[in-house]
């Protein structure tokens, strides 16, 4: 195992599944990265807007940059990478993790998502079904 890639949005399952990523790769001396995704707005959520497109995105990337940071101080990798991008959580993940050629996914089992939660989060369900990457779900 060289690489290692978790999902995180600044949930607290987010966190547990980052330390158990760290864990991952320190064991196996893999690198890791830190990937957090902004979601796109709704083509209905942008009438009415007030503040222009950009200027929300750019905010968005100054907050998922400061949560990556914030979170690698907080376990102690300062190696990781830290990546953001942008579009539908699932396919950015999945995407990212073909396209770093990782080992292993991590996401965890809740995190910020609405709606309801019956197993695992939808988007940890989703990215276990989507993957053709090993995927662990963390509790």
């Amino acid at each position: 195992m060289t690489r290692v890639l978790v999902g995180v949005d600044g949930s607290e399952g987010a966190r547990r599944a980052a330390a158990f990523a760290r864990d991952v790769a320190n064991a196996f001396k893999a690198e890791l990265t830190l990937l957090h995704v902004i979601e796109l707005l709704p083509m209905g959520d942008r009438e009415g807007f007030e503040a222009p497109e950009q200027e929300w995105y750019a905010k968005q990337m100054r907050r998922a940059n400061g949560l990556l940071s914030d979170l690698a101080d907080d376990l102690e990798t300062p190696e990781a990478e830290h990546a953001v991008e942008m579009g539908h959580p699932v396919d950015v993940i999945c995407r990212e993790a073909e396209e770093r050629d990782v080992d292993l996914i991590v996401v965890g089992r809740h995190g910020h998502r609405p709606g309801p939660r019956i197993m695992i989060g939808s988007v940890g369900a989703h990215v276990a079904a989507a993957a053709n990457r090993s995927v662990t779900i963390v509790r």
